[in-house]
């Protein structure tokens, strides 16, 4: 006779393969006709960006030859979420900063450097704000050393986007302001510098150029059609962000477009636009590595130096990424900041934050220890 005991444990076992099997058909049934639709306009997305070659912008590219460059590639770890402790949230940010390239020789720092910080927040996570500031500090540190002659390099590479971009109250927030105007000090540098600066974007689900290009029923996105649209050592150089807002105004009083995601694309633009600092022109590409474990397209945002034009550093791009389709010194910041962000250092740090608050208050740690304490005990993964 079957009890209640054997009763949940089969139902906790697993789910029946075929209810499985019937939801991954959905699924993969689903995606098989967006990626038929896209196949089948191929070549009618190629055409309508020849179609505005002498508009200086949707230009496809090939990969030229290699240029030997120094790269100075900037990436961060953290705990994400936030531990979340009974008296606030504790971020804990690992950023390291990597040189690549056969010219970084001239480099004394050496190739690479490491930094953790931590930080708590009493009413709410801000870890991810927080480790796109010290990655942009470690940046206009950088910077600031090539200025004065103590380190080399040709392009620096972050994580993510140049400059910042917020919609309404967050643009207000002073934590968000900071992280624009530390954004906006780091193209003024790059520029006094001779140097290029490029924003790897690895997560994009924009729909701009589909729509752009008036396939409004595509539903895949940009990078996602770019990725079945370019060849391997192919690139597209969508133009500045200047030009997309101006791309997108034409599209209001186009019949089959939505409106309300038009209207959200119209502002998140505008409020890009107004973090970037004036006179500097930040461009937008995709690009196909040449071999890459899966055949995607990657994208950027860029600004150039008066040395290293725009072909140039797309080709250089295309010639320094990996299996993953990203540029390799992206890659080994990424796995280094990983690495460097281990269980033992983020033990050491809350306990060393647990001395140094009862050394502060002059109590002991049996005293403070409710405030430090989990919210949810039986999450101690990130701290034991």
């Amino acid at each position: 006779m079957e009890t209640p005991d054997t009763l949940v444990a089969e139902e906790i076992a697993g789910v029946a393969p075929e209810i499985v099997s019937k939801v991954l058909s959905k699924t993969a049934t689903k995606l098989a006709r967006e990626v038929e639709k896209v196949r089948a306009y191929i070549d009618r997305i190629r055409g309508a960006i020849e179609s505005r070659r002498g508009l200086d912008t949707f230009l496809i590219g090939r990969a030229g030859d290699y240029d030997r460059l120094c790269y100075a590639s900037i990436d961060s770890s953290f705990t994400a979420p936030a531990i979340e402790l009974v008296g606030g949230y504790l971020g804990i940010i690992a950023v390291v900063t990597v040189f690549y390239g056969s010219r970084c020789a001239r480099d004394s720092r050496g190739g690479v450097g490491a930094e953790v910080f931590t930080e708590l927040w009493f009413n709410r996570d801000r870890v991810n704000d927080f480790a796109k500031y010290y990655e942009r500090s470690a940046a206009v540190r950088l910077l600031e050393m090539k200025r004065r002659g103590e380190a080399y390099f040709d392009v620096l590479l972050v994580d993510g986007e140049i400059i910042p971009r917020f919609l309404g109250k967050a643009a207000a927030d002073p934590v968000k302001k900071k992280l624009v105007d530390i954004a906006g000090r780091m193209l003024e540098l790059a520029d006094e510098t001779d140097t290029a600066v490029v924003g790897v974007l690895k997560r994009s689900y924009s729909r701009d150029l589909v729509n752009i290009l008036g396939l409004h029923d595509l539903r895949l996105s940009d990078r996602a059609v770019m990725s079945l649209v370019l060849e391997p050592g192919e690139y597209l150089v969508v133009g500045s962000y200047s030009y997309l807002h101006q791309e997108l105004e034409k599209l209001r009083n186009m019949p089959d477009v939505d409106k309300n995601w038009l209207n959200a694309r119209l502002e998140w633009c505008e409020g890009l636009l107004r973090n970037i600092p004036s006179g500097y022109n930040v461009k937008l590409a995709f690009y196909r590595a040449l071999k890459t474990l899966y055949p995607t397209a990657t994208k950027v945002e860029y600004v150039t130096s008066d040395s290293l034009h725009e072909d140039s550093l797309l080709s250089n791009l295309v010639k320094i990424s990996t299996a993953t389709g990203l540029p390799a010194p992206i890659d080994e910041a990424d796995r280094l900041a990983t690495a460097t962000l281990t269980k033992e250092v983020r033990q050491t740090a809350y306990q060393k934050l647990v001395a140094e608050v009862a050394k502060n208050v002059g109590s002991s740690a049996r005293d403070i220890l409710p405030l430090l304490s989990l919210t949810n005990p039986e999450k101690l993964g990130p701290i034991l």
